[in-house]
């Protein structure tokens, strides 16, 4: 069965709601769950991490700062904010493909 399209939000800084601190390419389901990418700023790339991003999306205890976007104002904030260009939908789906097949909840192991 398709997914639907992917859904964006900006993540902000909680001092200065002007600040973009990361991006979130998100698709969520309530047959098939949650899958997305985000901007990790540690690895300074683009990761495949549902768990994380459900957690900044749901945390009603201590939300984080978001502002839901179109794609072409997520393009435009990864651009301008964090000097990367967001991945096309299909290398999104890709992302989320191979996190999937690799089991990475949170994101990519690290390296070190």
């Amino acid at each position: 069965m398709p997914r639907q399209d992917f859904a964006y939000q900006l993540v902000l800084a909680e001092d200065d709601p002007e600040t973009i601190t990361s991006v979130i390419a998100y698709q969520a389901s309530s047959t098939s769950g949650m899958r997305g990418v985000l901007w990790s700023v540690p690895n300074r790339a683009w990761i495949y991490a549902p768990a994380v991003i459900a957690d900044i999306l749901y945390d009603d205890l201590d939300p984080m700062p978001l502002r839901e976007v179109d794609r072409q104002t997520a393009e435009r904030a990864a651009r301008e904010a964090l000097k990367n260009e967001l991945p096309s939908e299909a290398a999104l789906v890709q992302l989320c493909e191979e996190g999937e097949r690799m089991g990475w909840r949170f994101g990519p192991p690290s390296a070190g």
